[in-house]
């Protein structure tokens, strides 16, 4: 085919294209009116700034519970029981005992630095945020505010960006260390069952 009669071939359909039957406005509005009809008797949610500062973030993924232990598990962690009983003091102190409260403290701080690492995550973000949305500003022709007032809130924000970044780093390297002196270090792997 030459250029030719591919250009009539395009003529041609764009001119039968011209032809189909496309909706019109009254047909639309008809379906529009059927739509807001339907859902009239629905009930509607309004989400206000108001509510979203009120949410609560939640984990997206929450760890699962131990599974219950088997039968002969169960024996061998009450015949340890009975033989880590401290002679004269008259009180139960397990090596379960100890390694089932080194671990909820561990727990419970590796949760507090995984918390303050996502905060400092989060804070990472909303400043990266806040600095594209200036440099948008400071290259926006119709920007109301004066271009040193701008270089101004970039210069501030980017220190508190650094400041964050260095915080975050802070907080992802003490998560980082702290398995390596969880509880399984206080307690030798014989008496962990």
């Amino acid at each position: 085919m030459t250029k030719r009669e591919i250009g009539a071939a395009l003529a041609v359909l764009l001119f039968l294209a011209a032809f189909l039957p496309a909706q019109n406005i009254s047909e639309a509005a008809k379906k529009e009116k059927e739509r807001r009809e339907a859902l009239k008797g629905k009930p509607t949610v309004v989400v206000t700034n108001a509510d979203l500062s009120k949410t609560v973030k939640k984990p997206a993924v929450a760890a699962n519970p131990a599974p219950p232990a088997a039968e002969g598990e169960n024996a061998a962690a009450q015949d340890a029981a009975a033989s880590a009983k401290e002679p004269g003091t008259g009180k139960d102190s397990t090596a379960a005992d100890l390694q089932t409260e080194a671990r909820k403290k561990h727990d419970e701080k590796k949760a507090d630095l995984e918390d303050a690492w996502n905060k400092a995550k989060d804070m990472v973000g909303l400043l990266n945020l806040k600095m594209s949305a200036l440099g948008q500003q400071f290259y926006s022709h119709n920007s109301m505010t004066s271009k040193d007032q701008i270089q101004k809130s970039i210069s501030e924000t980017y220190q508190k960006l650094q400041a964050a970044q260095a915080e975050e780093k802070k907080a992802k390297d003490e998560l980082d260390k702290l398995p390596a002196s969880g509880p399984q270090a206080k307690f030798p792997a014989a008496a962990i069952k």
